[in-house]
């Protein structure tokens, strides 16, 4: 934890107050002196004794927590076009990453900014140089929109779907953040083939500091790899602008069209759409005007009253102010039933034609196909099947609709007319295999705010942790949590001066400051 430092982080919170003691006679002052030295640290010893400084001069809460929503005074002059800074990433590798700032960047005004992750992310890094020619994608539409753009340089050691890879890119944009004045709430994943599938996989694994996510060319299956299980639900937090080639020879529209369509049976907002293009990287020409109508009208809410998140680890258990601590089956769950895609869903038929036999017999059964649906629960020619699930039948044409509805493996009850005489049958949706793997327990949280009461459904989780923000929550007033029916939490949440501050250095997001916490512990037995 950062408050736990040793003696040279002792003698910098010893020298930090003495300097505030000298100069100043005022606690105000001593308080901005303080802060000023909080936003300047960058090295986690500096960052600890800062904070301890603060949390001996006990600032009233929320002075705190405006004076972090301000944020810290950025330079007046920077270095405008493009730079290139190092980062050192987990694997002790120092990798490139290249920033666009626009010549007529104003210290005053908040940027936008578009992370773009290249191509060919498996293969050997790329040289400074050999990365450069990249840079024309993006900078005249950044120039003309005002954004800043960032180019991180990925390869074999830190895939944009590895937690080297989700580090880097993390670490780069907190090093934006604290040298230029960035809008938190409009800061934008994209990227081309491997790069569209690494901002696909962010958005699976970690949507919170993002607005949105640009998918140009890539594939849902490759943002599936990975240490980490990948859960479709988890793309409702965050939408997405998302292309593909319909001659692409590696990744074709045709054949991702049918996952977007899952996609869309979810609930997930993406707007995609197909060019008639090869895997071409001039794709990206094809859809500037389209990404930059895209950054224009799309804004995060950093505190969303309603928060859905999956995960099988709790390094990715976090979406926005809602944190899984303990994923364990302890017996007291509710709903989830499991969301995923599968390659081959289209080919998932019911296997049975109809014919109408008049108006008295109506729509009956004409046919059944071997070894579908209707075979093995047993459908015979001339029944009538009146429902399938709790949906009616009327001319057997709604059959297809009902059956892609419901996911492979699903239970399915039929019932039928045989002979006059109903007859209820039970079957099952054709088995295949889905594409993202299920080996580890999902831990699955729904979260549901409404004034001060939060309501709140999870699926084998032990622990969760709901981080309180002044701007989503009267902290005036008691707040109540209902965890699977029960009461889990109810009364005055305190502001804390060393989690916020602790928090704030985790996320450097002035647009999502949280003044405190309510940690809950799930309880084992289900309600009543």
């Amino acid at each position: 934890m950062l408050h736990r430092i040793g003696r040279a982080g002792g003698v910098l919170v010893a020298a930090l107050v003495a300097l505030c003691v000298c100069l100043f006679d005022g606690r105000a002052t001593e308080f901005d002196v303080l802060m000023e030295a909080f936003f300047d640290a960058s090295e986690p010893s500096r960052q600890a004794a800062a904070i301890e400084a603060l949390v001996l001069l006990r600032p009233p809460p929320f002075d705190v927590a405006a004076r972090l929503r301000e944020g810290r005074i950025g330079p007046a002059e920077v270095e405008c076009g493009w730079s290139v800074y190092y980062n050192d990433c987990l694997d002790g590798v120092a990798r490139p990453y290249h920033i666009f700032v626009p010549e007529a960047y104003d210290p005053s005004i908040r940027y936008p900014v578009l992370v773009d992750l290249h191509g060919a992310v498996n293969h050997p890094a790329y040289s400074v140089e050999g990365l450069i020619p990249r840079r024309a994608l993006w900078e005249s539409t950044a120039s003309a929109e005002g954004w800043i753009l960032v180019m991180p340089h990925g390869d074999a050691g830190a895939t944009w779907w590895s937690e080297t890879g989700r580090s880097n890119l993390l670490d780069q944009l907190h090093f934006v953040k604290r040298r230029y004045n960035v809008d938190e709430n409009r800061v934008f994943l994209s990227g081309f083939s491997d790069g569209g599938s690494g901002a696909l996989w962010m958005a699976f694994h970690d949507a919170t500091p993002w607005a949105g996510f640009i998918d140009i060319y890539g594939h849902p299956n490759i943002a599936g790899l990975g240490p980490y299980q990948t859960y479709p639900r988890n793309l409702l937090s965050r939408p997405i602008r998302a292309s593909n080639g319909s001659y692409d020879e590696l990744y074709p529209a045709p054949e991702i069209r049918l996952y977007v369509e899952q996609f869309f049976d979810l609930g997930v907002d993406i707007d995609w759409i197909a060019h008639p293009t090869t895997h071409d990287i001039r794709a990206v020409t094809l859809e500037r005007p389209a990404v930059a109508e895209f950054v224009r009208g799309t804004e995060r809410d950093p505190h969303p009253a309603h928060v859905v998140w999956e995960t099988s680890d709790v390094q990715v258990g976090r979406c926005d102010w809602v944190r899984i601590d303990e994923i364990a089956d302890i017996g007291n769950n509710l709903n989830f039933k499991d969301a995923n895609i599968w390659p081959l869903k289209d080919e998932i038929r019911f296997g049975a034609t109809f014919a109408y036999r008049g108006t008295e017999a109506g729509f009956v059964v004409a046919g059944v196909e071997p070894w579908s649906i209707a075979h093995f629960a047993g459908v015979k020619s001339e029944d009538r099947i009146v429902r399938i699930g709790v949906y009616p039948i009327e001319t057997g044409y709604e059959v297809p609709a009902i059956i892609d509805a419901m996911n492979p493996g699903d239970p399915i009850e039929i019932e039928v007319l045989r002979d006059g005489e109903p007859l209820v049958l039970d079957g099952q949706i054709t088995s295949i295999e889905a594409m993202y793997s299920r080996d580890r327990t999902t831990g699955s949280i729904e979260v549901v705010a409404d004034g001060n009461r939060i309501d709140v459904t999870v699926r084998n989780v032990a622990r969760y942790t709901l981080l309180i923000s002044g701007e989503r929550f009267d902290m005036s007033r008691p707040i109540v949590v209902i965890t699977n029916g029960a009461e889990t939490f109810s009364g005055m949440v305190e502001p804390d001066v060393r989690f916020m501050l602790e928090q704030a250095v985790k996320d450097e997001d002035r647009r999502a400051v949280y003044e405190s916490r309510i940690e809950v512990v799930v309880p084992a037995t289900q309600p009543d």
